[in-house]
């Protein structure tokens, strides 16, 4: 789920954390994906080369603690209607907002879910389907509150810069943090892979600290291939994805 921090609602660090506390993750993994995904604490797969050697504990869903953080950030149920309100700009703002997602069976069952958990901490999230152009065309102009959606982490932690750092042109959250856009410059210039974890690992502590996104599992790929085929040649995204990917597969010929 990714929160636009330019609105109201998500501006704050720790109503982004109480959007992941708040969610049934265990439900999503074991009855919306059959047990299929490993639960993910960030951009990095925490077996991967960049991610920090202390392990992150992927979010579960705590309602007490999403309801302290509410509370803190003075998002509190004023009027006794059963949603959270707060004052801005001197008018009481309930707590309501929409999700994007993409009309995909599995992606709106995991944003109802969402709404579900988020019923029980007074908070009003409308599910809004609609086509993928559109949403890509709503968030990269920042004209969103939330969306679902995917990335994928490249071969290279460099490649996501242009997610998280400031003003870049796939941070469709606006998220920003001077330490983060420093690592990831440092990061480009180091030589030395291990001391490159060290500044990836950083960024992804930081990232978890601040949610910008709440981050739900690693999907996997599942390939089917015939026995009679043979050249298989993978690459670290998979059979297909690099020269000459599905070229080298290949079929003796029947005698």
């Amino acid at each position: 789920f990714g929160w636009n921090i330019d609105s109201p609602f998500f501006a704050d660090r720790r109503v982004r954390r109480a959007m992941s506390y708040a969610f049934d993750h265990d439900a999503m993994l074991e009855k919306l994906c059959y047990g299929l995904y490993k639960p993910a604490a960030g951009n990095f797969p925490e077996d991967s080369w960049m991610a920090p050697k202390r392990k992150l504990q992927p979010y579960k869903q705590n309602l007490d603690t999403a309801e302290t953080l509410l509370d803190e950030a003075g998002w509190i149920d004023h009027d006794n209607d059963g949603i959270r309100d707060k004052e801005i700009d001197g008018r009481l703002v309930p707590f309501e907002f929409s999700m994007l997602v993409n009309q995909q069976p599995l992606r709106i069952a995991i944003c109802t879910l969402l709404k579900e958990s988020l019923e029980q901490v007074g908070v009003r999230m409308n599910v809004r389907p609609t086509e993928a152009t559109v949403i890509q065309d709503l968030t990269q102009k920042k004209k969103f509150q939330a969306y679902f959606g995917g990335w994928g982490s490249g071969t290279d932690p460099d490649s996501s810069e242009n997610i998280w750092a400031t003003g870049a042109g796939r941070n469709f959250v606006s998220y920003s943090n001077p330490e983060v856009d420093r690592l990831f410059a440092e990061g480009r210039r180091e030589l030395d892979r291990g001391k490159r974890a060290e500044k990836y690992g950083r960024i992804q502590e930081i990232l978890y600290e601040d949610q910008p996104y709440t981050w739900l599992y690693w999907r996997n790929s599942f390939y089917g291939f015939s026995k009679d085929l043979r050249g298989y040649v993978f690459s670290p995204r998979g059979p297909y994805n690099y020269s000459p990917g599905f070229g080298s597969l290949w079929m003796p010929r029947q005698e």
